[in-house]
């Protein structure tokens, strides 16, 4: 028998096929990897958005009553400032769907909370100068995220000066008590009967003359430029008219 008869294997016995190797596993991908990345982090911003809702934080803001109003005298500045300055600035807020959701609600409680504290028009305690105002409408009043959503409230340059004007004009029904029926007579130019007789005919024709006869001037400056208003406002003073309500208001 021959080597090579003796290494054939017996008849009708089957070869054994190889052994199968292992599938190898497959490594997830970077797109696999960033899709799940994006999935988690938008589920954790829903999530998150969810339960800052449960912060009550201006959400269920309420307006206090207006204790002491403003008095404007001119109904056209009093709509300017409705328009661009009540909504942070008097306790007449009107609030629109957006600013009841955190974290709107946060930011609109905040701006409000601290334009209150500034000056309130709904509770007048006259903190608020013809200076200061027109400070704030000059550096950029109201500010760009409210314009950005209340386009109307922004001020055009003739608003600007229109609006400080009308308020400054204002001042004389808000400050000081009604005058005593027993005032004593101002020396000089003109009695308080003078005065009241001006006032009377010149400011009752078109409004209260209230607010007017109630003026206090801390000086005949401050007086002058009361009546140089009234004057670019439309009122019509003589100079006597003008001095006796200098000495009425110096009184």
């Amino acid at each position: 028998m021959s080597k090579s008869s003796a290494r054939r294997q017996p008849s009708g016995t089957a070869r054994k096929p190889p052994a199968a190797k292992p599938a190898a596993t497959k490594a997830p991908g970077p797109k696999r990897s960033r899709k799940k990345l994006i999935l988690w982090t938008l589920g954790g911003l829903v999530a998150l958005f969810l339960l800052i809702q449960l912060i009550p934080y201006g959400r269920n803001a309420t307006n206090p009553p207006a204790n002491s109003p403003f008095q404007w005298s001119s109904t056209a500045v009093e709509d300017i400032a409705r328009r661009s300055c009540y909504d942070c600035h008097s306790n007449e807020t009107k609030r629109w769907w957006a600013v009841k959701i955190a974290p709107f609600s946060w930011l609109a409680q905040h701006d409000v909370s601290k334009g209150r504290s500034i000056f309130n028009f709904s509770d007048w305690n006259g903190t608020l100068s013809p200076e200061l105002l027109q400070h704030a409408v000059t550096d950029n009043m109201p500010p760009i995220q409210y314009t950005l959503l209340h386009p109307s409230a922004k001020l055009t340059d003739a608003e600007k000066q229109q609006l400080v004007q009308g308020f400054q004009d204002s001042l004389a029904y808000n400050g000081g008590s009604t005058p005593a029926a027993s005032s004593t007579p101002s020396s000089s130019t003109g009695s308080t009967s003078d005065a009241t007789a001006v006032i009377n005919a010149r400011c009752g024709q078109c409004h209260s003359a209230q607010p007017a006869l109630a003026y206090h001037a801390s000086s005949a400056s401050e007086a002058q430029s009361l009546l140089d208003a009234m004057v670019q406002q439309g009122a019509s003073l003589t100079p006597a008219e003008e001095q006796t309500l200098i000495k009425y208001y110096t009184r």
